[in-house]
């Protein structure tokens, strides 16, 4: 017979373990999400579907966190984000891709507006991640974009850089992290968000479960290991990804392995250095909101399919088109 004590010390585990995970899970269909975690409680903290709201449930321990997609999801986001917040979210996620014309595609001047009106209201009740950037080298995009954000957007209480990538190696991916750490501190900023990652010929579906799940394997390592890396999501949950056939892959398997230990470590580190951190944004931020004035941004309100082409510039000039759900709400 299993002792209270036990019982209540393998609680204390599970939840510190749930807790501390990075992951999560990038999808279209929420009943996918449950079919990653199921019986890994804990590999999958968080999820995000490039709209702010859940549109299904979420396993239990697997918080939603909302995103802002662009101009056309301003119509219904005021409610569709309260909502979210009164359900336990505790991120939201700014625009997706604005640097690149085929998704976003918005100034940084413009982004910063929208921002400022929308989503830094909601900076006493989560945690505000910037628009996430391509890793594209391009001047005007990826990192270059989010400067020119960040320089518009000084007083938006940004507390995470978000970012996206696609490439050949894993040596790529760490090589750009490290960029977008280095670039997130200029800025005061503590935390990159990976929130899409997968190698290039990936991009529609895997091509070679041992040469990605090798690939998987070394980049979850890292990004668990990482003080500075708040959290990710491989892309994406979907099959011919992290699943096939509806059942999860060997990749899938990879993805939701436990790695409790260095996840742990992490997150205690990154959570002292997040709270010292917003200490000093917010006495920053109450100096500068009153000099500055909100800039009313229009944006049209636009009906899309729940499902569109997505198609994104990686690094190396790679075009990828797959299907993603975008957030546009209708009038």
């Amino acid at each position: 017979m299993v002792s209270f004590t036990k019982l209540l010390t393998m609680g204390l585990i599970a939840a510190l373990t749930e807790a501390s995970s990075k992951r999560g899970a990038a999808y279209n269909e929420a009943s996918l999400v449950k079919t990653l975690t199921s019986g890994k409680s804990g590999a999958v903290s968080w999820s995000y579907n490039w709209a702010d709201s859940v549109d299904g449930d979420m396993p239990t321990g697997v918080k939603y966190v909302p995103m802002m997609w662009g101009t056309s999801s301003v119509s219904g986001w005021t409610s569709a984000v309260k909502t979210a917040l009164s359900k336990g979210s505790t991120h939201i996620l700014g625009f997706n891709e604005p640097d690149m014309s085929s998704q976003a595609d918005m100034s940084a001047s413009s982004a910063a507006s929208l921002y400022k009106e929308y989503i830094t209201p909601y900076g006493d009740r989560a945690t505000l991640i910037s628009p996430a950037v391509t890793s594209s080298t391009t001047s005007g995009q990826g990192l270059d974009w989010f400067k020119s954000f960040m320089d518009d957007c000084s007083s938006c209480n940004v507390s995470a850089l978000a970012v996206h990538w696609y490439g050949g190696s894993f040596a790529d991916l760490e090589s750009f992290m490290k960029k977008a750490i280095s670039t997130a501190g200029d800025y005061d900023i503590d935390e990159v968000w990976l929130t899409e990652f997968a190698l290039d010929a990936d991009i529609n579906g895997i091509v070679d479960m041992a040469t990605s799940k090798t690939f998987l394997e070394k980049s979850v390592a890292w990004l668990d290991s990482h003080p500075k890396v708040g959290g990710y999501a491989y892309f994406y949950t979907a099959n011919n990804h992290l699943l096939t056939s509806g059942s999860v892959n060997a990749v899938g398997d990879v993805y939701v392995a436990a790695s409790s230990s260095s996840s742990t470590s992490s997150a205690k580190s990154t959570t002292t250095k997040k709270a010292a951190s917003t200490k000093t944004k917010e006495a920053a931020s109450t100096k500068t909101k009153t000099a500055e004035s909100t800039k009313t941004t229009d944006a049209k309100n636009t009906t899309t399919t729940a499902k569109v082409t997505k198609t994104v510039t990686s690094t190396k000039k790679v075009t990828k088109t797959v299907t993603a759900k975008k957030a546009a709400k209708t009038a």
